[in-house]
């Protein structure tokens, strides 16, 4: 087990610029299409649509990537495909999977239409149940060549990973079924606990978690063992300084760097947890969450100020992060890929 705390930048990583603000904006205060109240979480689909939840007006809204309403989704209510409290949304090729603070549970629902395919899920804390789930991210399911197809390029969901807010844990759920795997982790903020977790992101074996409440990014195995520490402070608190953190709560991969959303700037890591750059936003509210288009590859980001709701666009700048692994690392990791696609193969047998 490697705890990493805030490791201090090098000259290298503190000048490689991952995104590059350009000001580019869209979406207003109001109830009307493609306007918003407090747009929390973002997803992109396969076609580069932005799934949107629109945690006040209680429904999720599908816009293109310049902003413009394709349609909406959802009724209030604790019904199946009614919504309570919209938070986190991620896709596969045919579905939405949305968290609901308010009805405690997960939803499967057509991305077409908003059909309600499945659910997950219900209020407490025994294994299985969740208490305001926040973040849900999918573990794509595994190809012939081992490789994870990303979450807005066409697949399948294998598996789903939800941020349980309240319980201070992970719980997983087989996307097909919609049912109960495992839960992991508890709450607390001692290595390997969370607090108050809020967004949820995966790469390859292992799942990102924005541990808010410690300030950090908690980073597990698929099958719930605790890694390391990202953005930690060496006492543990907020941080403002280069690689620090506070109250974290969106995240998501850019082309392989993690991008994460704090009040009012964008932090960059490597996976391992290596800080690469700080983008500081001006004349926002509060961040809440990002997403990336790897077709466009642009970064969206939400900002839930009262009053005045933004969706901000990041251009990538400079390559992946795997153009900058040795060949013997891309051969390690292609090689962990495919044996992933091995057992999971092997487990359906």
């Amino acid at each position: 087990m490697v705890v990493n705390v805030a490791p201090e930048p090098t000259v290298e990583s503190a000048l490689r610029q991952v995104l590059q603000y350009e000001n580019v904006s869209f979406g207003e205060s109001g109830e009307g299409p493609g306007q918003y109240k407090l747009p929390r979480f973002i997803a992109v689909t396969s076609k580069g649509s932005l799934v949107i939840s629109d945690f006040v007006n209680q429904r999720v809204q599908l816009v293109s990537d310049a902003g413009r309403h394709q349609h909406t989704i959802g009724t209030h209510g604790t019904a199946p495909g009614h919504i309570n409290g919209p938070s986190g949304v991620a896709c596969d090729s045919n579905h939405i999977f949305l968290c609901e603070g308010g009805n405690h549970r997960v939803q499967k629902l057509s991305i077409a239409d908003g059909t309600p395919v499945g659910r997950a899920g219900k209020h407490g804390r025994d294994a299985g149940n969740l208490w305001c789930p926040m973040g849900v991210a999918v573990a794509m399911r595994a190809h012939g060549d081992g490789a994870e197809s990303a979450p807005n390029k066409i697949g399948e969901a294998s598996l789903l990973f939800v941020a349980d807010h309240v319980n201070g844990r992970v719980a997983c759920f087989e996307a097909d079924k919609m049912e109960h795997v495992r839960t992991f982790s508890e709450r607390g903020s001692e290595p390997g606990q969370l607090l108050y977790p809020t967004g949820i992101a995966v790469k390859d074996d292992e799942v990102f978690v924005a541990d808010t409440g410690n300030h950090r990014i908690s980073v597990f195995s698929k099958k719930g063992e605790f890694q390391r520490v990202l953005g930690e402070t060496p006492g543990g608190g907020p941080g403002s300084g280069p690689g620090q953190l506070t109250e974290p709560r969106g995240l998501t991969f850019a082309k392989g760097w993690l991008v994460v959303a704090e009040s009012k700037r964008l932090s960059v890591f490597s996976p391992p947890g290596i800080f690469q750059q700080c983008i500081e936003l001006p004349h926002v509210g509060q961040l809440w969450d990002c997403g990336f288009d790897s077709v466009s590859e642009v970064c969206y980001v939400s900002d839930i100020r009262a009053g005045s709701p933004k969706i901000f666009a990041l251009a990538m700048r400079g390559g992946s992060f795997d153009d900058n692994l040795s060949e013997a690392e891309k051969a390690s990791k292609k090689t962990a890929l495919k044996k992933a696609a091995e057992a999971e193969k092997s487990a359906k047998k």
